[in-house]
């Protein structure tokens, strides 16, 4: 009896073994279409960017704006301005700008309220399309070059392609009989304003440096050094909010008291006592701009004088 009890556990063993066995077998084979539909399947690769860029032509085409839009070319590939004519009767050149990475023409934190206030005060401006350095979905990278002893040369990420298109811009501004340019960087932009007037001194009359950044594999050292090329006169408006910051404000101030045929002043300005007025940050932002392009740049039909003794950079025309 004891055998025959132990036979019958061992078929009942073994057809449980063999009934896992099929259903393993019936779990891993296709079950879905044929290995050439999985083959043939094709996957959609993230742009941000592109997503970016079609987001802010629908919010222009809702605000009736895409009389600013102006795609022009820079090696062979096209690219997005936003171009703001002077609203008086007298221009007195084009602001050309660049936003952040991550950002697009019309982001709102500074890039904005700048590109719409300075037509009001005879500049014109072209906001400037500026390739991702990082993408959303990379890891950010923190390492950094510092090579102190070799800091007259250095290149930003899509450096040829941004400068690229600063040119273009600055050509097809230049055929609507446009003559004064400055350039103005917002973030990272201000870094890719800064390295490129260091590499085409003859392109602007000044520089405007809003809360610089350096990219992330980029030296802080390095680029801050870029300034002591600039004799043009720079607007340097920061925010210190930590040590590193404060360090590189420091390396840019040395850098523009090394400057040996200087023709402009090194502005520099802390933005947080700017900033803790709340909403009326962005105005101020404004008027520090306007003053320092009203004090440092070749006005043309000026209405009054400017007065000998500076005042800062609130002075304001009747």
């Amino acid at each position: 009896m004891k055998k025959n009890t132990a036979l019958f556990n061992i078929l009942l063993t073994l057809l449980f073994l063999s009934a896992c066995s099929l259903s393993l077998a019936e779990t891993s084979s296709p079950t879905n279409g044929t290995p050439d539909d999985q083959e043939d399947r094709s996957y959609i690769t993230p742009t941000p960017q592109v997503s970016r860029i079609s987001a802010l032509e629908t919010s222009l085409r809702i605000r009736h704006l895409t009389h600013q839009i102006d795609t022009l070319e820079a090696n062979g590939e096209p690219f997005l301005t936003l171009y703001q004519p002077s609203l008086t009767s007298s221009t007195q050149g084009c602001v050309i700008i660049l936003h952040s990475d991550n950002e697009h023409p019309d982001w709102p934190d500074a890039v904005a309220p700048l590109r719409n206030a300075l037509p009001e005060h005879s500049w014109c401006t072209i906001s400037i399309e500026v390739p991702d350095i990082i993408k959303r979905a990379e890891a950010i990278s923190t390492q950094i070059t510092a090579q102190e002893d070799n800091a007259q040369a250095m290149e930003l990420p899509n450096q040829d392609v941004v400068f690229a298109r600063i040119l273009a811009t600055i050509a097809k501004a230049q055929s609507n009989e446009i003559e004064e340019f400055t350039l103005l960087g917002y973030k990272t932009g201000a870094a890719y304003a800064l390295n490129f007037l260091a590499n085409n001194p003859d392109t602007a009359s000044a520089l405007m440096l809003i809360d610089i950044e350096t990219p992330a594999t980029t030296s802080h050292y390095n680029l801050a050094q870029q300034i002591r090329g600039i004799p043009q006169p720079i607007l340097d408006y920061y925010v210190n909010n930590h040590a590193g910051s404060n360090q590189f404000a420091i390396w840019r101030k040395q850098a523009a008291n090394q400057r040996e045929e200087a023709v402009g002043d090194f502005i520099q300005l802390d933005a947080v006592p700017d900033r803790v007025t709340g909403k009326k940050s962005k105005q101020l932002l404004v008027q520090r701009v306007r003053g320092f392009l009203k004090q440092n740049t070749s006005q043309i039909d000026q209405r009054k004088t400017l007065p000998n003794v500076k005042k800062g950079l609130f002075y304001e025309s009747p």
